[in-house]
Order: structure tokens, then C-alpha cells, then sequence
């Protein structure tokens, strides 16, 4: 009668494992899709919006060179090389 009851008992503690196993298994798989789903949506639009402020930026910095570049050409005066000029 003992070994009965310890075989049972065995058997149940295993059919216990396994179904809290299964159990934490897939509330650990519907936790990750979720998870996954939320931050690749969040990191997706994060990346956009980091990639628009990058082209932006990278367009207000041409515009600032191109602007500088105009002044400084106009009011920078015009020498002739050396050896063109008159004497």
C-alpha cells in the first residue's frame, strides 16, 4: 500500500510540474509577444522619428553652410593671383 500511495504521489508531482511548466510556458510566451509587439511599434516610431530629426538637422546645417558660404564670398575681396597683377 505505501509504494502505491508514492507511486501516485510521484506520478502527481509530475503531472504538477509539467502542467506549471506548460502553465509559466506560455504565459512567458504571451508576456514576450506582447512585449514584442509594444516595443517594436515604440522602437520602430523612435527610429522615425530619430531618422526625420537626423534629416532636419542635416538640412538646417547644408542650409547654414550654403548661407555662410554666400557671405563670406561677397565679402571676401577679390585679389588677383600674384604675378597677374599690374605694376
Amino acid at each position: 500500500m505505501q509504494d502505491t500511495q508514492q507511486g501516485n504521489a510521484s506520478v502527481l508531482r509530475g503531472a504538477f510540474d509539467r502542467g506549471f511548466a506548460v502553465r509559466r510556458a506560455t504565459v512567458g510566451r504571451v508576456f514576450r509577444a506582447v512585449e514584442t509587439v509594444l516595443m517594436f511599434e515604440g522602437g520602430q516610431r523612435t527610429a522615425r522619428r530619430n531618422a526625420w530629426a537626423a534629416v532636419c538637422a542635416d538640412r538646417n546645417r547644408a542650409r547654414a553652410r550654403a548661407e555662410a558660404s554666400d557671405i563670406l564670398a561677397r565679402l571676401a575681396p577679390v585679389n588677383p593671383a600674384p604675378g597677374t597683377g599690374s605694376h
